[in-house]
Formats: structure tokens, C-alpha cells, sequence
């Protein structure tokens, strides 16, 4: 049975990930900041928080007690809050960076020795040209902080397949906070989920792009 750790697992692409790899029968370590709506039949909850450095070691610790090695490993968290640069609180631009950037960093450095060889190591990521529009600064800066993190990670550990996910539009509650509609031809999280799985089963790393 293979294992996976799903960070942001109560989210649109969290949620759509935890179920596919629940109905094919995977191991899942599900972590999230609303720990209550993690999808039923995962194997253990975490509740997550993107700056808690302390509990996310944690984790780390009581994952290698109970895993032989991780398969699979996927950052899904992060938030949005909307802004011109001129006008945004130094806790709102901190709060996007955290959960988006800086949660992706403390997640990965405690648990990356968990992750198999030939393992693979997914983090949502964006377009970032799409996002360099009024209100948007903060989350474009740190989404465009994933890429050359995920490269870097990629040099260090040769052993483990590393994936950045351009998934473009999603059907999430993403959108709620944007300052514009979303696209008509926006992707489930169901077909990004997919992909993700695809990318793992083919031992593939690098842009995933959708």
C-alpha cells in the first residue's frame, strides 16, 4: 500500500487529491488548518498551520514512526487575500507569503528525508505571468518564490522526483477572493488531482503544466 502526506487537504485540489488516492487505495497523512473537513477515510489528520514551525516538526517526528517511506508528497495549501501593494497590511501580504512560499518551505525541509527514492514531491504552483495584475502582487510573488525553490530542492535531492504543477484556472473557492471572474474553461480540481497521480505513476519531475 503506498503512502502519501497531503498538506492542504481540505482544500478544491486537496480535497479532489485525498479522494482519488482514497479510492485507490493509498495510505493517506492528511494536514490542514480546518482538520474537521479533511475528507473521511485518510489514515491520520494533522492540523497545519503554515507558520507553526513547532508543529510541523511534529509531524515530521510522528510520521516516521508510523510511515516506511512516503510515495507521495503534495503542498496544496494556500490562501489569497486581494490588494492593491499600496494599500495591503504588512499581516495580509505576510499571511499570503506564509501559506503560500514560507509553509512550503517548513513543510518540505521537515519531511523531505521521509519522501522515497523515486518518490515524488508536488507543489501547486501558478502561471505567474497570468498574475502580475492590479491586486495581485502578493500572490504572484509567492507563487513566482516556488519555482526556483522546487529547482534547488530538485539539485539536493537527486533521488526524488520533484514537480512544480502549473494547473492554470480551477473551479475553487480560490476565486471568491479574486478581483475578477473566473475563466468558463476552468479545470475541476478532479482533472488537476489526476494529473498529479499521472506525474507520480510516471516517475516524471519538472513542470507539470495543464
Amino acid at each position: 500500500m503506498p503512502d502519501a502526506l497531503i498538506w492542504g487537504a481540505a482544500g478544491g485540489m486537496g480535497q479532489a487529491l485525498t479522494n482519488h488516492l482514497n479510492n485507490a487505495g493509498w495510505r493517506e497523512f492528511a494536514a490542514s488548518r480546518d482538520k474537521e473537513a479533511i475528507p473521511d477515510g485518510v489514515y491520520e489528520r494533522y492540523k497545519f498551520n503554515a507558520t507553526d514551525y513547532s508543529a510541523i516538526r511534529d509531524i515530521g517526528i510522528d510520521l516516521a514512526h508510523q510511515t516506511s517511506g512516503l510515495d507521495l508528497w503534495v503542498y496544496a495549501a494556500g490562501e489569497l487575500q486581494a490588494d492593491l501593494l499600496s494599500k495591503m497590511s504588512p499581516n495580509a501580504w505576510s499571511a499570503v507569503l506564509d501559506s503560500n512560499l514560507n509553509g512550503a518551505f517548513l513543510t518540505i525541509s521537515q519531511t523531505v528525508h521521509l519522501i522515497k527514492d523515486g518518490g515524488q514531491a508536488a507543489f501547486i504552483g501558478a502561471y505567474v505571468d497570468h498574475l502580475i495584475l492590479p491586486k495581485m502582487g502578493a500572490y504572484a510573488v509567492a507563487k513566482a518564490g516556488l519555482e526556483p525553490m522546487v529547482s534547488v530542492l530538485q539539485k539536493e535531492n537527486r533521488k526524488v522526483n520533484f514537480t512544480l504543477v502549473k494547473p492554470g484556472s480551477v473551479a475553487t473557492n480560490f476565486w471568491k477572493n479574486v478581483p475578477f471572474r473566473m475563466p468558463a474553461d476552468a479545470k475541476t480540481p478532479d482533472v488537476v488531482a489526476q494529473a498529479i497521480i499521472t506525474q507520480y505513476e510516471n516517475g516524471q519531475r519538472g513542470i507539470l503544466a495543464l
